[in-house]
């Protein structure tokens, strides 16, 4: 908006206006509505915050200033002054108010947690990393944006530019270049991708009412499939499992233990804390009346640690933490991916000893779990 008041300040003008007062307001909407009183003077690197709240603020009330003031508009140099001046300030309240914030949302994240769990977390991985570990999830998340990218581009070399499409390849271009930091950049780019997108496959449609070949009626359900997210993850697996050689008959695959079923025997135990991997966190938390340490979430350093230690330590150590922890319930799930990873990393921990079959003597299976994609190990009392 800033730069579309600069480009031209006479017809901009209101609409930056607008805008600022928007921004600002609607932030503070936000804050109000998400952020507890007693919150209000925390600033969070990784969620909004006072530390987002206060650097919107000055910037949407700065542009509405700005544009609302003619003297200003006198000519393009003054513009940009006022707005490079808008930007010092807001450099500055960030470095005074919240220096904190300009290092990574993870510099508190242990360097353990980060090498044996964060960087292995989907939505937190570059797409370089995707590239070689989940393909599948690359054509997921990155397919549609940069298709839409690409039309945005097209259509912008075509001439006959308009406001609405140089908003939306800015905003389409700054969330694409987010997921390729970070893959949970895309839960913005995959949305604005529909916009242009939409407008492609409207444009077909248009010809094919028009009385157009039946070649155009194809092209227009090929606009209409390679806009479809579903159908690239989907052409992705597919061509995945077949080059895994995988098929129906090769036997059954394991359950990752997401379902609510698969907790059904868990939560048919008296209310305890489970000792399980951070996967299996939120779903137990969800579907039982237990309590858990660990879970996908990096601000839970305590917490994820003691699992991590536990589980990955020799037997010994383990009941040590075991005990101190009041942890009365050990859950496996040999499905899941963070189980394989783990124990692959320690294979003389406890983690690796329960999927090998091994049991240490102060834990008991619970009855009817074995074999089930959630096995239960009782923690023996102490004597």
């Amino acid at each position: 908006m800033a730069g579309l008041l600069v480009a031209d300040a006479k017809g901009e003008r209101r609409v930056a206006a607008g805008f600022g007062l928007g921004f600002a307001g609607v932030c503070a909407a936000a804050f109000l509505a998400t952020v507890p009183p007693s919150a209000w003077g925390v600033a969070a690197c990784d969620a909004f915050s006072a530390a987002q709240l206060a650097p919107a603020a000055v910037a949407g009330l700065g542009l509405a200033a700005i544009a609302s003031l003619p003297a200003l508009h006198a000519g393009r140099a003054r513009l940009l002054v006022a707005l490079g001046l808008l930007g010092a300030l807001l450099a500055i309240v960030v470095a005074v108010f919240f220096p904190q914030c300009l290092a990574s949302p993870y510099a508190g994240v242990d360097a353990r947690l980060r090498s044996l769990w964060l960087d292995h977390v989907t939505e937190a991985q570059s797409l370089r990393q995707l590239l070689a570990s989940d393909p599948v999830t690359v054509a997921a998340r990155y397919a549609t944006p940069l298709l839409a990218l690409m039309l945005v581009a097209h259509r912008l070399s075509q001439g006959g530019w308009r406001r609405q499409d140089g908003l939306v390849a800015v905003l389409l271009a700054m969330a694409f270049a987010v997921s390729v930091w970070q893959v949970r950049g895309s839960t913005f780019s995959v949305p604005l991708a529909a916009i242009p997108l939409a407008a492609w496959v409207g444009a077909w449609r248009r010809r094919v009412e028009a009385g157009a070949s039946r070649g155009t009626t194809v092209k227009m359900l090929a606009a209409w499939l390679a806009s479809v997210n579903l159908i690239w993850s989907g052409a992705a697996n597919a061509t995945a499992s077949m080059l895994e050689g995988r098929s129906a008959g090769q036997g059954p695959v394991q359950q990752n233990c997401q379902r609510a079923a698969d907790f059904t025997a868990l939560a048919a135990q008296p209310g305890t804390t489970v000792l399980a991997v951070s996967n299996l966190g939120s779903p137990i938390l969800a579907y039982t009346g237990h309590r858990v340490l660990a879970g996908p979430y990096h601000r839970n350093v305590e917490g994820n640690l003691i699992v991590l230690d536990a589980l990955t330590g020799p037997a010994e150590a383990a009941r040590n933490l075991v005990q101190s922890s009041n942890i009365g319930l050990v859950a496996l799930c040999r499905g899941n991916a963070e189980t394989a990873f783990l124990a692959g990393k320690s294979p003389d921990g406890l983690l690796a000893m329960l999927v090998r079959g091994t049991v240490p003597a102060w834990l008991e299976p619970v009855a009817g779990t074995a074999g089930q994609p959630l096995e239960l190990y009782r923690v023996r009392p102490t004597e």
